[in-house]
């Protein structure tokens, strides 16, 4: 089968080698790179094609010339990005003798991309709709509490990259941290758009570079853990100034769930292990010693959780209450009290929302919520993050909406409304990775950063 598969190909270079191809100044002559063959040699194919081609034209092309190969599994790579197959190739840069990269995916991968595409598109249209959804469900205030001016392409930006990074701490949750590093590098692109003073307002960037060497951490990839300086100088740096350096500011906005405390925690945790990387044992103790007086203020006692899961309150409930009120049981009680009229008032904004732009005639049932936040004091509202795909790029729609130029007014209304349906699928889906309150990030039981201290710290003795 190898055999008479490389003779097709061969036979097929003979066919449209440069010297017997005749190509106008209209028609691109593409070279298609095909994967590496059992021989060891890279085999290509010649491809005469229109610049006014899509991307999908010549897919076709290339279908036509290949056997066995499976449209679905198929992606074409130029200059080291997916071809759009919707546009043209004109569109797309793409100039006589350009070389276009042919490989085949495997359905786990092709699910895996069709997943990230239709997630970035989400946030995107989530971002955009300020209209539905920005008043009641992406308010952003600085660490005063304030709200933040923005121009409207930078509102979108900096939005785009908050749902992001909130689909990233999704997956973190779930201790998928590769998936979650990857929303996370995408939301940090979209960050980089922002301006210098929006960062100095807000410490979702902070956040964002704290998350990103966690995942490192997780995923054991040391190479990139010693090089994460930068990235926990910065956190440091946009918590400083937003919280205060002795988190005053926290006083001032009587925050008593913890958050911060979390968040500093987890930055002495990561400052421990990069001295330790870099050989500096004196800071590295230090690092840790400040995370252990950290945890001791953080961890709950289990009995005191067991007493209120009996009184009614969920194992999550009692143990932010406590958290917040620093072990006092009745305290705690009033606390969760608080947080349960707040949780059922955000219910009933984000029912209201989501039927606002997908219309009626959708049940609540389809829209399977977390119960979540984000570790931002700025984010008041629903969400908070911070993350981005590489800056200037453009988002790509999922494989098969396309819209032809020359449809005829009812099919362009007709594809139009088909659209709007999609958006809507999508929107909700996007919906589903959201918090649905601020505790979200502070929900966690702390073994993972009592594990790493103990462990550290034991090199000491």
């Amino acid at each position: 089968m190898a055999e008479g598969r490389q003779q097709e190909i061969e036979a097929v270079e003979m066919m449209v080698s440069p010297e017997s191809v005749d190509v106008s100044s209209e028609d691109l002559l593409l070279s298609i790179q095909l994967p590496q063959q059992p021989q060891g040699k890279e085999k290509k194919i010649k491809i005469k094609i229109s610049g006014d081609a899509t991307g999908s034209h010549l897919c076709d092309e290339i279908m036509n010339r290949l056997q066995n190969t499976k449209r679905e599994n198929v992606q074409l790579i130029f200059k080291g990005k997916n071809l759009n197959l919707n546009k043209t190739l004109s569109e797309q840069n793409v100039k006589n003798k350009g070389v276009i990269r042919f490989t085949q995916i495997n359905q786990g991968e092709r699910r895996q991309m069709d997943l990230t595409s239709r997630i970035m598109k989400g946030a995107e249209i989530l971002a955009k709709r300020g209209e539905h959804f920005e008043e009641k469900y992406l308010n952003t205030t600085n660490h005063r509490v304030e709200n933040i001016d923005l121009a409207e392409g930078e509102k979108v930006v900096f939005l785009t990259a908050l749902i992001l990074h909130e689909v990233a701490r999704w997956n973190m949750k779930r201790k998928d941290y590769r998936q979650a590093l990857m929303f996370l590098e995408y939301a940090e692109n979209y960050f980089r758009q922002c301006s210098q003073e929006l960062f100095n307002s807000v410490d979702n960037y902070g956040a964002l570079n704290l998350d990103i060497t966690w995942c490192y951490l997780q995923l054991q990839d040391i190479q990139r853990l010693v090089e994460a300086r930068e990235r926990l100088e910065n956190a440091e740096k946009y918590f400083n100034q937003c919280f205060g350096k002795n988190q005053q500011r926290l006083k001032e906005l009587e925050d008593r769930s913890g958050r911060h405390r979390i968040l500093f925690l987890r930055l002495q945790v990561l400052w421990g292990v990069w001295f330790f990387l870099n050989q500096k044992l004196d800071q590295s103790r230090e690092g840790f010693c400040k995370a252990e007086e950290l945890l001791d203020q953080l961890l709950v006692d289990d009995l005191s959780v067991t007493e209120l899961v009996h009184q009614g309150c969920t194992t999550r409930e009692a143990r932010l209450g406590l958290r917040a009120s620093d072990g006092n049981i009745e305290e705690a009680k009033s606390y969760i009290e608080e947080k349960r009229q707040q949780q059922k008032a955000a219910a009933q904004r984000r029912r209201e929302t989501l039927h606002r732009p997908i219309g009626e005639g959708h049940s609540d049932d389809t829209c399977s919520e977390r119960n979540g936040t984000s570790d931002q004091i700025n984010q008041v509202a629903q969400i908070n993050s911070n993350s981005s795909p590489a800056a200037g790029s453009q988002l790509q729609p999922p494989n098969g909406e396309t819209s032809s130029p020359s449809s005829t007014p009812a099919t362009s209304a007709s594809t139009g409304a088909q659209s709007n349906r999609e958006d809507d699928e999508i929107l909700r889906e996007i919906l589903t990775y959201l918090p649905n309150d601020i505790d979200d990030y502070i929900d966690m039981s702390l073994e993972e950063e009592e594990v790493i201290v103990r462990q550290y710290k034991s090199n000491f003795h």
